[in-house]
């Protein structure tokens, strides 16, 4: 069977859809409900399109999700499905009147039923008088229906905006690892520790004078034993009072082979620096054999020795060099912290500590001469991690407290703020607080409405209805058929809907 799909749009009511389905040519129509819209969600709606329908001559069937229209479909017998293919992969038709069924034996013959029987009959009565009883009874029937179609057919829908009161609060919150649920203004929080580790390096600072030129000068061996002597380069001489300073021949020389014979050489200090300048006739000793048969002397002092600034490692550049990397690792530490934060937790940023020093070692001590000194430094940091639902579940239960009887906070329309100063106390926990928004509505019993409503006119049910529940504007009535001037006197057909509440 060929269908028809008619799309509704988010403005459409009753007459609007009353006239696209007009256009239906086919013997099955599908209306589709926008998605995100509520449209014709009163069950009169539904039943005034499934008339309409069958007038037609057509099936109906919806496309929707809403629990709404499901159910007033499901009460009017019209087919839902939440999809056009859904619709497709079954075979559906709406529920129409049931037939008069037929007879299944034929209708007696006039005169057997006048045939005279052997039991006492009534006479029959004259004829004006038996057309004027079926006539009484069919007006008390008709009467009757018209009564009843009365009291059940006529619809109403009763839209009501309650007013409600806004509530605000701010409560303390502390954050302690120790517990481990929530108790009272204390909810549990988690440590997060972690380790990081970096090199770096500085340039020093320190200066030192260092030796950096050794002195010079020249020495006399005289012979002992009268034996030629050969004296090599690098024979070591030295003084004998005090610390010793050592000098070495620059070149070698040969002595001549008589007692007293003497020769002059150049020497040099084996060590550098202004230690190595020494007065004349100090330098009386040969190192090695040569000091048995040979005597030396310097009859000038020695000259030269010197020293010159070089750069070396201070305290100050190590401690500088410290600071450095541990600013570095700590911000390190807190995004690596902040990286193991599992949804819907926050982290403490005051709670962020160095909880170690793992590891620290210099490639220099103080006082070794170099132009830079390097660090490796471990540490460990911690902190502590805070579910943002267990806050905002101590600040919803303070927010609930100022609720008054009869009254409730309005779902969905609540708002928290934390605030971004965070203390840490001395136990380890921290805190901090949170404020919390939220409207109280009055709580809207339908079966009383209804019971407050039923019968009256449209004005009366609206003045009466301000009695009954705080309201932020004047209820919307809609009576069906339009002509009716009252709503109806069954409670089960008048609709209440609340719609979201207005602030006071």
């Amino acid at each position: 069977m060929k269908e028809q799909i008619l799309h509704l749009d988010a403005h459409d009511d009753f007459i609007s859809a009353r006239d696209k389905m007009g256009w239906a040519q086919t013997g099955r129509v599908l209306l589709v409900w926008p998605e995100g819209g509520r449209v014709l969600s009163r069950r009169l709606d539904l039943q005034l399109l499934f008339r309409h329908a069958n007038r037609l001559g057509a099936h109906l069937a919806l496309i929707t999700t809403d629990p709404v229209v499901e159910d007033h479909a499901r009460q009017l017998g019209l087919p839902t499905f939440p999809s056009l293919d859904a619709s497709r992969k079954t075979v559906w038709r709406s529920r129409t009147n049931r037939l008069t069924p037929t007879r299944r034996k034929p209708r007696p013959e006039p005169g057997t039923l006048r045939r005279p029987s052997g039991r006492w009959r009534f006479p029959a009565l004259p004829a004006w008088i038996a057309w004027s009883m079926r006539s009484l009874v069919f007006v008390i029937g008709l009467t009757g229906l018209a009564a009843l179609a009365y009291a059940l057919v006529p619809a109403a829908s009763v839209t009501l905006t309650p007013k409600a009161r806004s509530l605000s609060t701010r409560v303390e919150v502390v954050a302690d690892p120790v517990i481990q649920t929530i108790e009272g203004g204390n909810i549990p929080a988690r440590t997060v520790r972690v380790e990081v580790e970096a090199d770096g390096r500085t340039n020093t600072t320190g200066l030192r004078d260092v030796p950096s030129a050794p002195a010079r000068g020249s020495v006399i061996f005289t012979s002992l034993d009268g034996t030629a002597t050969v004296i090599p380069q690098g024979t070591g001489v030295r003084t004998t009072s005090g610390s010793p300073v050592r000098f070495q021949t620059t070149r070698a020389v040969t002595i001549e082979p008589r007692v007293g014979a003497s020769v002059a050489v150049d020497v040099t200090a084996v060590a550098a620096g202004p230690r190595s300048n020494i007065r004349g006739g100090l330098i009386n000793a040969i190192e090695g054999p040569l000091g048995l048969q040979l005597a030396v002397t310097n009859p000038e002092p020695m000259r030269g020795g010197d020293t010159a600034p070089q750069y070396a490692v201070t305290e100050a550049d190590r401690e500088r060099l410290r600071a450095e990397l541990m600013a570095k690792l700590e911000t390190e530490g807190l995004a690596a912290i902040e990286s193991q934060l599992v949804p819907g937790e926050f982290l403490a940023s005051s709670s962020v500590t160095v909880t170690e020093i793992v590891a620290e070692t210099y490639d220099l001590a103080v006082g070794e001469r170099a132009l830079s000194v390097a660090l490796t430094l471990r540490i460990a940091v911690s902190g502590l991690a805070v579910k943002e639902a267990d806050a905002r579940q101590v600040a919803q239960t303070a927010l609930a407290e100022l609720v008054d009887a009869g009254e409730a906070l309005q779902p969905g329309n609540e708002h928290y703020q934390r605030s971004p100063e965070i203390a840490v106390e001395d136990s380890g926990a921290v805190r901090f607080s949170v404020t919390a928004e939220g409207w109280a509505v009055p709580l809207v019993d339908r079966e009383i409405v209804r019971e407050a409503v039923k019968g009256r006119t449209i004005l009366e049910a609206q003045f009466g209805l301000t009695d009954v529940v705080p309201l932020s504007r004047t209820p919307q009535i809609e009576v069906w058929p339009l002509w009716l001037e009252r709503l109806p006197w069954m409670p089960f057909r008048i609709d209440v809907v609340v719609h979201a509440s207005e602030a006071s």
